[in-house]
C-alpha cells in the first residue's frame, strides 16, 4: 500500500479497513483523521465510531494537547505526539513486505515507550492452542526463554486471556493484543511504566501482529499458488511422458503386427503382446509416479548391458547398432532406467542420420580409456569406415556411472545446457520431452548426468553418481 498520506481519506480509511484488525484500525483511523485535522465529530463518522469511542481513543493516543504531549525529540528536533508514533508505527507494518522487516518499528516504539530493545512477539495460533514466537530481538533471545507458550502457562496465558498488560516480575512487562496475541518488553522498570504508555502501546502490539499474520497468510497463498503452478506442470508432464514414451512401443506393436498379417507367423505377435504389455508398465508406472512424486522407492539391482539390449529392443533403430563396451551391476528402478536408456536411445538415432554424421576420417580419437573401451567393442561386423550410427554404452572409467555415446553429429556446446529443459527440441517434428524425461529419472535417483563429445565425434550423455 502506498504512503496513506498520498490518498484521500477515504481512500486511507478503505485501505486500512482492507488491511488491520478492528482495533487496531480504530485507533490508526483516529490517528490519521486527527493529524488531518478533523473534529470529532467528522472523525466519528468517517470511522463509523461513537463519539465517545473517538475521545478516549484521542485521550489515549494523544493524552492532552498534541502539541504539548511529547514522547521525546526527533533528530531534527521535531516532537512527536503519541497518535504521530502509532501512525508511523502501523505505516511501517502495513508497508512491510516481510514478518522480519516488522521487527525494526516493533522495537523503535518499545524503545521510545519503555527503554528497551529487549522485544518478543507471539502469535496465537488457535489449532495449537499455542502462543508462538514470530518476532524476537537479540536481547529478547538472551533475556527470556523463548518457547512456544502452552495454554495454561503462567503467567503469560493469564495476561493473555484477561486482555490486561501485566507485570510478569519486576523487569518483565507482558502486553496483550486482544485474541491475536502477546508482546514481552523485558529489561523495564515495571512499577514505573505509565499506563499511558502501555495504552498507546498496545495498538502498535496489535498492529504488529496483525501485520505478521497477514503476512503469513500471504506466504501461504503464495505458497499454494507455486504448489499449484508445480501441480500443474507436472500434470503436463505426466501427459507428456505417457504420450512421448509410447510411441516406442507403440511403433514396434504396429510393425510386428504387420509382419503377423503379412507372413502369419506367431512369433511376431508374440512380440507385439510383449510391446503391449510395455505399455501397460509404462502407464502403471507413470499413474504411480503421478500420486507419488518423482522419488525411487522400487529400486533393485540391475545389470547395464541388460538392460540396455532390453532397451534397444523397443526403438525403431533402423540400420543402427547397439555395442556394450562392458557392463556392470547398480540399484535402480528397473522400468524407469529402461525409459531413460529408451530416451538417449531415441535421442541417437533422431539425430544421427547419415547426412548429419562426420564421416570416418572426421573422427577424432583422443585416446582416452573410454575411447579404447569403445574401439575394443567393436566386434568386427562394422569398421571404423562404416557410415552407419553406432550407439555404444559402457561404464565411466571411475566405476561410479554409466555413459550413452554415438558416432551422429554431436551437440553444439552452446545448446547443452537447454537439451534437458521441458519443450527444448530443434527438430521440426520433436516433442522437446524426451531428453527432459531422461534428467527427471536421473533427479529421482539422485543422479547426475552430463553430456559431452564422444570419441567418435557425436554426443556422449555421462550418468554419474551411480
Amino acid at each position: 500500500m502506498s504512503d496513506l498520506d498520498s490518498l484521500s481519506d477515504s481512500d486511507a480509511v478503505e485501505a486500512v479497513l482492507a488491511a488491520e484488525s478492528p482495533a487496531t484500525r480504530d485507533g490508526l483511523l483516529v490517528a490519521l483523521a486527527s493529524r488531518r485535522g478533523r473534529s470529532t465529530a467528522e472523525i466519528a463518522a468517517l470511522t463509523g465510531l461513537s463519539s465517545d469511542a473517538v475521545e478516549r481513543w484521542i485521550e489515549a493516543l494523544d493524552v492532552d494537547d498534541p502539541s504539548t504531549e511529547t514522547n521525546g525529540g526527533d533528530e531534527d528536533g521535531s516532537d512527536r505526539s503519541r497518535f504521530e508514533v502509532v501512525d508511523d508505527a502501523v505505516r511501517s507494518f502495513v508497508k512491510s513486505e516481510t514478518i522480519e522487516g516488522i521487527a525494526e518499528p516493533v522495537t523503535d516504539v518499545a524503545g521510545e515507550f519503555f527503554d528497551t530493545d529487549a522485544v518478543a512477539v507471539y502469535r496465537y495460533d488457535g489449532l495449537r492452542s499455542e502462543l508462538v514466537p514470530e518476532l524476537v530481538t537479540p536481547a529478547a533471545e538472551s533475556r527470556f526463554e523463548i518457547e512456544p507458550i502452552a495454554e495454561g502457562a503462567e503467567p503469560w496465558w493469564s495476561a493473555f486471556r484477561s486482555d490486561e498488560s501485566t507485570a510478569v516480575s519486576s523487569t518483565e512487562l507482558v502486553v496483550p493484543s486482544e485474541t491475536l496475541g502477546i508482546v514481552r518488553l523485558g529489561d523495564v522498570d515495571a512499577d514505573a511504566v505509565s499506563e499511558i504508555d502501555v495504552r498507546t502501546f498496545r495498538p502498535i502490539a496489535t498492529a504488529a501482529i496483525g501485520a505478521i499474520e497477514r503476512r503469513r497468510r500471504i506466504r501461504t497463498l503464495e505458497d499454494d499458488r507455486d504448489e499449484l503452478k508445480g501441480k500443474n506442470e507436472d500434470l503436463q508432464d505426466f501427459a507428456n511422458i505417457v504420450s512421448h514414451d509410447l510411441r516406442n512401443p507403440l511403433s514396434v506393436a504396429e510393425g510386428y503386427l504387420k509382419l503377423a498379417v503379412e507372413t502369419g507367423d506367431e512369433e511376431y505377435v508374440q512380440e507385439v503382446r510383449d510391446a503391449h504389455e510395455r505399455i501397460d508398465r509404462i502407464i502403471d508406472h507413470t499413474l504411480t509416479l503421478s500420486r507419488q512424486g518423482q522419488g525411487i522407492d522400487d529400486a533393485e539391482s540391475v545389470d547395464l548391458e541388460s538392460i540396455a539390449r532390453r532397451a534397444w529392443g523397443t526403438v525403431q533403430t533402423a540400420d543402427a547398432t547397439l555395442r556394450v563396451a562392458d557392463s556392470t551391476t547398480f540399484e535402480a528402478d528397473p522400468d524407469r532406467l529402461r525409459q531413460l536408456f529408451e530416451n538417449l536411445f531415441r535421442n541417437s538415432v533422431e539425430h544421427g542420420s547419415t547426412d548429419s554424421r562426420p564421416q570416418s576420417d572426421d573422427i577424432v580419437e583422443n585416446g582416452s580409456a573410454s575411447s579404447q573401451r569403445d574401439s575394443s567393442a567393436d566386434d568386427g561386423e562394422h569398421s571404423e569406415t562404416d557410415d552407419r550410427l553406432v550407439v555404444t554404452v559402457g561404464t565411466l572409467d571411475d566405476g561410479d556411472g554409466f555413459f550413452v555415446a554415438d558416432n551422429g553429429p554431436g551437440i553444439p556446446p552452446a545448446e547443452r545446457s537447454r537439451i534437458f529443459e521441458r519443450g527444448y527440441t530443434d527438430s521440426d517434428d520433436g516433442t522437446g520431452f524426451g531428453l527432459h524425461i531422461v534428467r527427471e529419472i536421473v533427479d529421482a535417483h539422485r543422479w547426475s548426468i552430463s553430456v559431452t563429445d564422444s570419441d567418435r565425434g557425436g554426443a556422449r550423455f555421462e550418468i554419474d553418481g551411480v
